[in-house]
């Protein structure tokens, strides 16, 4: 396999010839110790992932430099070189979104080549997203194609809605499975970006579409509220990795400001297919408090579609519960207790109310079985876990597909009450 490469720039040549010791069996190197000809370098190969540079240079420093960088290739992973007294200048870097981490001198070798291969993981799963993303985009003409592909009759009596021969009924069936493809894909592809294991997109889905069904909203709005949940965080294709793996309470307020920007952007991304164009809607409103008080149109209560009050609910608690909110997970009931504080500002109670009976009851759709997030005290006899159970070393200690049975129960709650920390279950 061939090495990744790794573009360093420092003045000093005995640092530069450090540096290619310990990294050379690991990285193809490119070693400058002048800023202009680094850039000359960098601008007749723009595809180098990984760029090192010194801090303090005299003609210019590793943040101008690493801002020309960004100017070329935004996308490779930027790193720096820093003295004790540079210290200032670097958070000043990393705060404006320059670098991707910091390495204090002198480095420890290990963690130098720990960090800039991970950087180099990142970046490849980053390519990888664009890339299944740009044929997500492709299938956007397909898509066009359901509406001409049908000729409808209304008839006014029965209003009925009928396909005028068998030849375009087929047509159609393929069509809709190219739709179905189409939202898979897409659906897939935010997980992976978002390096997300756990699936939250899905279940966010089928908990809408539970409270959908339960609201009695008709076929083709449960279902558009089902894609919403799918595709809402579509947006986030468009974000660095590095900034998603952070949970939203411990970002400054630039990456907060990039990060919210995400509903637009999934709106701006699936207003572009006409077949989801409600479902783009339902998603951009997403964020509007229940009470009128944010953006992007400071809409109040019944305002709101009905799809983006379910979403906003149903988005956060999970987040608390799976710890994207917060470093530390909630349990299921700090986190209910939490959305409960929000009812009226960012929530409609009626919905919220609603939402945390079915959490209590935990019932299934009627297109299917329903993942709940739990911790051991939510646990019934006759559930099947739909992940593994892991403890605080990672280690499985029941697995995917177990049925629960009382002694299991027993045990967990035994090991929270000893452990003083709640394990965090997903299961059906």
């Amino acid at each position: 396999m061939d090495k990744p490469s790794l573009l360093i720039l420092d003045d000093e040549k005995e640092v530069l010839n450090a540096l290619n010791r310990v990294l050379r069996k690991h990285f193809q190197l490119y070693l400058f110790s002048d800023a202009n000809e680094a850039i000359g370098f960098f601008q007749d190969n723009p595809n180098i992932p990984l760029i090192l540079t010194d801090m303090r240079m005299p003609i210019m420093d590793g943040a101008t430099f690493l801002g020309k960088i960004i100017d070329i290739n935004p996308h490779c992973k930027r790193f720096l070189l820093t003295g004790h007294a540079d210290i200032n200048l670097t958070v000043t870097a990393v705060n404006e979104g320059k670098i991707c981490h910091y390495f204090s001198k002198p480095w420890h070798n290990e963690e130098l080549i720990t960090e800039l291969t991970s950087a180099y993981e990142l970046y490849l799963n980053e390519r990888k997203t664009k890339q299944l993303l740009k044929i997500n985009l492709a299938k956007n003409a397909e898509l066009s194609l359901i509406n001409s592909s049908l000729e409808l009759e209304t008839n006014k009596s029965k209003k009925k809605l009928l396909l005028v021969s068998a030849r375009e009924a087929n047509g159609f069936v393929r069509l809709k499975k190219t739709f179905s493809t189409f939202i898979d894909i897409y659906a897939e592809t935010i997980c992976l970006h978002t390096q997300d294991v756990t699936r939250h997109n899905f279940r966010v889905a089928a908990h809408a579409r539970l409270i959908a069904e339960s609201q009695s909203c008709d076929k083709l709005t449960t279902f558009q509220i089902y894609i919403a949940g799918l595709l809402y965080e579509t947006g986030k294709l468009a974000l660095e990795q590095s900034l998603l793996k952070k949970p939203i309470d411990t970002m400054s307020q630039h990456e907060k400001n990039l990060y919210s920007g995400f509903y637009q952007k999934s709106y701006d991304l699936l207003n572009k297919v006409d077949e989801l164009s409600f479902v783009a809607d339902i998603i951009k409103y997403i964020p509007e408090n229940f009470n009128g008080s944010t953006a992007p149109e400071h809409l109040v209560a019944d305002e709101i579609p009905l799809g983006s009050r379910i979403i906003a609910i149903v988005s956060m608690y999970d987040n608390l519960v799976n710890g994207r909110q917060s470093p530390a997970k909630m349990t299921t009931v700090q986190a209910k207790n939490r959305v409960k504080e929000l009812a009226k500002t960012m929530f409609d109670p009626r919905l919220l109310d609603h939402y945390l009976t079915l959490l209590d009851e935990q019932p299934n759709s009627t297109e299917g079985r329903v993942e709940y997030l739990l911790n051991s005290s939510d646990l019934r006899v006759g559930m099947v876990l739909t992940q593994d159970i892991v403890n605080t070393d990672k280690n499985p200690m029941l697995t995917n597909g177990t049925k629960i049975e009382q002694y299991h129960i027993d045990k967990l709650l035994a090991i929270e009450k000893e452990q003083v920390e709640s394990f965090l279950i997903y299961a059906h």
